[in-house]
């Protein structure tokens, strides 16, 4: 009986370990997300160099992200470092780099919320070149 009852238990165990190996790897497909953030004149928005683009999934609130660079293109990765984001809507975030001036920001303030930024983007089952087009802000801060 206690052959059968290790047999039983190694069963359950090789059971479970593949359930959990298949969840683990099981999850969305990600898709290539990469682009340019420009002002409304169609220049790079280089000031933005070491921001941030963040996106929010419009259906399940899950986040992506991607660092600005010197030339205002950036690409987009999950949380845990993987390169793009699951195919669906996303509401767009832009924030200046750390220590940006606070009151002479690069861009308008509105671009650093998800409810104010009026920034949505659609990732699709291919490779995303997206433009992230961006205002100023208003003379006067």
């Amino acid at each position: 009986m206690t052959a059968l009852s290790n047999l039983s238990r190694r069963a359950a165990l090789t059971a479970g370990l593949l359930l959990a190996a298949a969840g683990c790897s099981a999850g969305p497909r990600l898709y290539p997300v990469e682009g340019t953030v420009t002002y409304e004149d169609g220049t790079p928005a280089t000031a933005l160099a070491k921001g941030t683009v963040s996106l929010e999934s419009v259906e399940d609130r899950s986040n992506a992200s991607g660092e600005i660079g010197p030339d205002g293109t950036f690409r987009i990765r999950t949380p845990p470092g993987k390169d793009g984001a699951a195919a669906g809507k996303y509401r767009v975030v832009v924030l200046p780099p750390e220590g940006a001036d606070r009151n002479r920001p690069p861009i308008d303030r509105r671009y650093g919320r998800y409810e104010t930024s009026g920034l949505e983007i659609t990732v699709e089952a291919k490779e995303n070149k997206v433009t992230i087009p961006v205002k100023r802000p208003p003379r006067g801060g």
